[in-house]
C-alpha cells in the first residue's frame, strides 16, 4: 500500500484513485486470456503455494472459487443479486474480461497476476488478483468501482462452510462520480481485510 490515494498492485499495475478520475496504468504488456465472443471460455487459474483460484465463465461473467489445500469447502464467489435485490448492485463485482500480467521473479514473488474489468448499471469495476506480498500462500484481491450514483450495496460476497461472508465496501465521501476501493486476502488463514471493507458473516 502507498499513500496519497494509491493502491499499488505490485510495481506493474498502479490503480490511481481520486475524487475526479480513476485510471489503471499498465507498465507491462497485457496478454488477453481469450478474445472469442463470451459464450464459452476456458477456466483461468492462479496458484499461490497451496492456494488456488479458478475463474469460470458463467453466463455473462466470470465467477471464481478459491481452495487452500486443507479446506474442504473452499471459498466460492456469490455472484447473484445482493440484499438490495437490484441488478445495478450485485453481490460481487461483475467481471466480464480477464487478462494475465506476467510478473518477474523480483516482484510480488514472481508468477502472474489476473486483472479484470466489468460493468453493472452505471458502475465500472476493475480488479487485480495476485499473490499477497505480506501474507504467505494468500491471494490478494484489490477491487475498485467507479460510481456515478449512490450505491444500495457495494462489496464482495462468498459462500463457505454453509455461510455467506460479505465484505461491505464504502468510504466517508458523498461526492459523485467517485471511486471506491477495497482489498482483502484469502489463504490458509481464512479471509482478512486489507482496506476499505467491513467483513460480516451470516447463514447461507
Amino acid at each position: 500500500m502507498s499513500g496519497r490515494g494509491h493502491i499499488w498492485i505490485w510495481p506493474y499495475l498502479d490503480l490511481v484513485v481520486n475524487d475526479r478520475a480513476a485510471a489503471v496504468c499498465y507498465q507491462s504488456p497485457m496478454q488477453p486470456h481469450d478474445i472469442r465472443p463470451p459464450v464459452r471460455r476456458p477456466p483461468v487459474h492462479l496458484h499461490v503455494g497451496p492456494t488456488a483460484a479458478v475463474f469460470t465463465w458463467s453466463g455473462d461473467r466470470w465467477t471464481h472459487r478459491i481452495t487452500t489445500g486443507g479446506e474442504a469447502d473452499g471459498w466460492t464467489s456469490f455472484d447473484g443479486p445482493s440484499l438490495a435485490d437490484d441488478p445495478r448492485w450485485p453481490a460481487s463485482p461483475v467481471l466480464v474480461e480477464l487478462s494475465r500480467v506476467d510478473l518477474p521473479r523480483a516482484g510480488a514473488g514472481g508468477g502472474s497476476a489476473i486483472v479484470g474489468v466489468g460493468l453493472a448499471g452505471r458502475s465500472h469495476f476493475s480488479a487485480s488478483i495476485a499473490a499477497d506480498p505480506e501474507v504467505t500462500d494468500a491471494i490478494r484481491f484489490e477491487i475498485a468501482c467507479r460510481l456515478h450514483e449512490h450505491p444500495l450495496w457495494l462489496g464482495s460476497t462468498y459462500r463457505t462452510g454453509g455461510q455467506l461472508v460479505q465484505l461491505t465496501a464504502g468510504d466517508a465521501l458523498a461526492t459523485l462520480p467517485r471511486t471506491v476501493v477495497w482489498a482483502y486476502s484469502i489463504g490458509p488463514q481464512g479471509i482478512s481485510r486489507v482496506c476499505g471493507a467491513v467483513i460480516a458473516t451470516e447463514p447461507a
